[in-house]
C-alpha cells in the first residue's frame, strides 16, 4: 500500500469489511479489487510518462501476489521499454499459463514481443516526424493516447496518418501510413457500410465536374468530421490527388483501399509517373484480386512493354510523337489515329524513324532529352484538349506536360489536328488550362486544331499575339484513303448499315432521355430492315456494346455486332469501307469512314460532330441526339441513301477534296523540321 502511495500520490477507500479481512491476515493489499485496479492504472500510468521504476514497482507486486495476463503484459512492456527483450518474453510467457502447451505460449510469447516492439518503433518513427500544422491537434492526440490500449493507439495514429494524407504528404509519414496499412491496422477506421456515401458523392460529383480541388477539399472536411474512412472514399481521395498531380499521395490512397480496384487504379498512377516496377506488381495483385480485368491488362501491358523505349534504345533524328496510344481491344479511334497522322507526315517528310510518348504520362526529364534529340515534336490529333479523361494538375488537358518540361524542349513542336473536346455545358475550372494552353501556343510552330469549332474556342483563350498560330489541320483520318493508298477497296451496294453509340460520359450525352433514344433506335433499325438494309452495331469500344445489349433487354431487338476494336486494324477498316452507310455517335465513327469514303449520317451529342459537319457545309447530316423524330428521319435519309448510294459516296468524295489540301499543307511544314 506504500508502495502504491508514493507511485500514485492517493491511496484507495477501502470498506470496513475489506479493513478486517486485511487485519485478520485473510487477504492481503493487491488481493483487493480496489488496490488491484488502482495499482494496475498506476502502472499503465507511469508506463506512459516512461516512469519505469514506478511501473516496475508496481508490476512486480501484482505478479508476486498473483500473475494473470493483464500484470505479466504490462511487466513485459516495461521490460521491454528498458531494452529487456529477452525479460519482456519471459514476462509474456509467464502470463499465459493454461494457454496451450509449452512451446505454443514460447511461440506466442516471442510473437508478442515482436509485435510490441514494432509499435514502439513505429510510434516514435510517426511521432518523430512534425506534419501539417493544421493537423497539431490529431498528432497530440495521437501521442497522447496510452501506449498500453493499443485499440485506442491505432485508431489515434491511423486517424492523424490518413489526415496527412488528405493533404497529399508524402516522404517519411507515407512511409508509415504504408505500414500502418500492411500491418493490417485499418480496419480501427473502417466506417460502418453507407456511413460516408452521401460525402463522397458529393466529392464525385463535383470531380465529374472538372472541380477536383474542390473535392479534394471535400474530402478532407469529411475525414476530419467522421475521423473513418471506407473502401469509395480512398478511391475517390486518390482520383483527386492523381487529378491535381499529387501522385505518390495518390497511389497510396489507392493502394490502401482495397487490393482489387485500388490496385488497379494505383498502378496506372504508378505507369504515369513511370514506375513500370511498382506499376507492373500491383497491377499482378489487383488480378489476383478480381479486378476488372481489361483494365488492368492494359496497364500491366504497358508496364511490360513501354511505349517509348529507354533514352538509350531511342533514335535520334526522328520525330518524337506524343498521342493517345492504346492496345487492340481499347477505342478502336485511338487506334487509327496515331497511324494516320505519321501517315499524314511521311506522305511529304519520307521515311520516318517515330519516338511515341504516350500523352497520359508525365513528359519527365528523360522524355524531355530524348524529344531534343530528334528533329521535331508533334502532339495530336485528338481531342487532347479535354479535362476528365486522364486529369492532370501540370497542364489541365491530355498532354501532361509539367511547366518545367515543356520550356526545355528546344525543338519545333507542332499541335496536329487536337481537338477542342468540351461537352455542352462543360468547362475548366480555374486557369491552368489557359496557363499552359498560352504557354504551348508560345512554343509552338503552329497549333493545328481538327475543326473551325475548336479554332474558336481556342483562339479566345489566347492573347491577340498568339491567335495567328493556330490554323486548321482537320483529322487526317478524314482523308483516310488519299493518305494511305494500300487500303482494301471499297464498294457499293452492300446494303449493309453500321450503327455506333457511345456510352462514355452517357448524362452528358443523352441526359435523362436514354430510354426514348433506344425505342428510336428500334425505329430505325426496324424501318431500314424492311426497306432492305442490314442494319449491324459498330463497336469502337467494349462499352459501346451496350446498345446491343439494351435493345436486346428492352425490346427484344437482336442486332448483330462489329467489334471493330478488337480486330486487325486492316479488317476493322474494310468493314467500314464496305458498307453502304454508316450512322455514328463517335466522333471518329463518323470522320473515319468519311475518309474511307463511305456515306455517313452523325447521331450529334457532342458539339464536335456539328463542327465536322460544319466544316464539310453538310450539316444536314447530323441529327440531334434528343430529335423526337429520330428514329424516323433517320430511317427515311437511310432510304435514300441506299437507293442513291453512289450519288452519296461522289458527294463524299467531293467533301474530302475541302480538307485534303489543309491536311498536307500542314504536313509538308512539319516535314521541313
Amino acid at each position: 500500500m506504500r508502495a502504491l502511495q508514493k507511485v500514485t500520490g492517493s491511496r484507495p477507500k477501502l470498506d470496513s469489511l475489506t479493513a478486517r479481512r486485511l487485519a485478520r491476515g485473510q487477504i492481503t493489499w493487491p488481493r483487493v479489487p480496489e488496490v488491484r485496479a488502482a495499482m494496475l492504472d498506476g502502472a499503465r500510468a507511469a508506463i506512459d510518462r516512461w516512469d519505469l521504476d514506478a511501473a516496475a514497482t508496481l508490476t512486480k507486486l501484482l505478479r508476486t501476489d498473483s500473475p494473470e495476463p493483464e500484470t505479466g503484459r504490462l511487466a513485459g512492456i516495461v521490460a521491454l521499454l528498458a531494452g529487456d527483450a529477452d525479460a519482456a518474453e519471459e514476462h509474456f510467457y509467464q502470463s499465459s499459463r493454461g494457454t496451450g502447451s509449452v512451446a505454443r505460449r514460447h511461440t506466442n510469447a516471442h510473437r508478442a514481443v515482436e509485435e510490441l516492439q514494432q509499435f514502439l518503433d513505429f510510434r516514435a518513427r510517426m511521432l518523430s516526424q512534425e506534419g501539417p500544422e493544421d493537423l497539431a491537434d490529431l498528432r497530440e492526440r495521437a501521442a497522447s493516447v496510452s501506449i498500453t490500449n493499443r485499440k485506442a493507439a491505432d485508431a489515434a495514429f491511423g486517424r492523424y496518418l490518413v489526415a496527412c494524407l488528405t493533404q497529399g504528404v508524402e516522404g517519411p509519414l507515407g512511409d508509415v501510413l504504408d505500414e500502418f496499412a500492411d500491418s493490417g491496422r485499418m480496419p480501427a477506421l473502417t466506417a460502418r457500410p453507407g456511413a460516408l456515401d452521401v460525402a463522397v458523392e458529393n466529392a464525385e460529383y463535383l470531380a465529374a465536374d472538372g472541380d477536383h480541388a474542390g473535392a479534394l477539399f471535400l474530402l478532407q472536411g469529411t475525414f476530419r468530421h467522421y475521423g473513418v474512412v471506407s473502401e469509395r472514399y480512398l478511391l475517390a481521395l486518390g482520383a483527386s490527388l492523381s487529378a491535381l498531380s499529387r501522385y505518390d499521395a495518390a497511389r497510396r490512397a489507392f493502394r490502401i483501399a482495397s487490393p482489387g480496384a485500388g490496385s488497379a487504379r494505383a498502378a496506372q498512377v504508378a505507369w504515369i509517373i513511370h514506375d513500370d516496377e511498382s506499376a507492373h506488381a500491383l497491377a499482378r495483385r489487383a488480378l489476383r484480386h478480381d479486378a476488372p480485368r481489361s483494365t488492368v491488362r492494359a496497364v500491366l501491358g504497358r508496364s511490360e512493354h513501354p511505349v517509348t523505349p529507354a533514352e538509350a534504345d531511342a533514335p535520334s533524328g526522328g520525330m518524337g510523337h506524343v498521342a493517345f496510344y492504346v492496345d487492340r481491344g481499347e477505342n478502336f479511334g485511338d487506334i487509327v489515329l496515331p497511324d494516320a497522322v505519321r501517315d499524314a507526315i511521311t506522305e511529304p517528310a519520307g521515311p520516318t524513324d517515330w519516338v511515341p510518348f504516350h500523352a497520359h504520362q508525365v513528359f519527365d526529364d528523360e522524355f524531355v532529352r530524348i524529344a531534343n534529340d530528334q528533329r521535331a515534336l508533334v502532339v495530336g490529333g485528338g481531342g487532347l484538349f479535354l479535362p476528365d479523361t486522364s486529369p492532370n494538375g501540370n497542364s489541365g488537358w491530355q498532354w501532361n506536360v509539367p511547366p518545367a518540361a515543356l520550356d526545355a524542349l528546344n525543338v519545333p513542336v507542332y499541335a496536329f489536328a487536337v481537338g477542342f473536346n468540351l461537352f455542352t455545358g462543360q468547362r475548366f475550372k480555374g486557369d491552368l488550362f489557359r496557363r499552359s494552353l498560352i504557354a504551348f501556343t508560345r512554343k509552338a510552330e503552329f497549333v493545328g486544331l481538327r475543326n473551325t469549332g475548336s479554332i474558336e474556342r481556342v483562339r479566345d483563350m489566347l492573347p491577340a499575339e498568339l491567335q495567328d498560330k493556330v490554323r486548321f489541320v482537320p483529322c487526317p483520318t478524314t482523308v483516310l484513303e488519299h493518305i494511305r493508298p494500300d487500303l482494301p477497296a471499297g464498294r457499293s451496294g452492300s446494303g449493309t448499315v453500321l450503327l455506333n453509340a457511345a456510352f462514355d460520359r452517357s448524362e452528358r450525352r443523352f441526359g435523362g432521355g436514354y430510354a426514348d433514344f433506344l425505342a428510336q433506335i428500334v425505329e430505325l433499325a426496324e424501318k431500314a430492315g424492311k426497306g432492305g438494309a442490314e442494319v449491324r452495331i459498330a463497336a469502337h469500344t467494349r462499352g459501346d456494346l451496350r446498345l446491343a445489349k439494351d435493345l436486346e433487354a428492352a425490346h427484344d431487338l437482336t442486332l448483330p455486332v462489329d467489334e471493330l476494336h478488337y480486330m486487325d486494324q486492316a479488317d476493322a477498316l474494310a468493314v467500314y469501307r464496305q458498307a453502304s452507310l454508316v450512322i455514328g455517335m463517335r466522333g471518329h465513327a463518323t470522320m473515319i469512314p468519311f475518309g474511307l469514303g463511305t456515306p455517313v449520317l452523325s447521331i450529334v451529342s457532342h458539339p464536335k460532330m456539328r463542327y465536322f459537319l460544319e466544316d464539310v457545309d453538310r450539316v444536314d447530316w447530323g441529327y440531334d441526339v434528343a430529335d423526337a423524330d429520330l428514329g424516323a428521319r433517320l430511317a427515311e435519309r437511310t432510304l435514300d441513301v441506299l437507293a442513291r448510294e453512289d450519288d452519296y459516296r461522289a458527294d463524299v468524295a467531293d467533301r474530302q477534296q475541302v480538307l485534303l489540301p489543309l491536311v498536307r499543307a500542314a504536313a509538308a511544314d512539319v516535314a521541313k523540321a
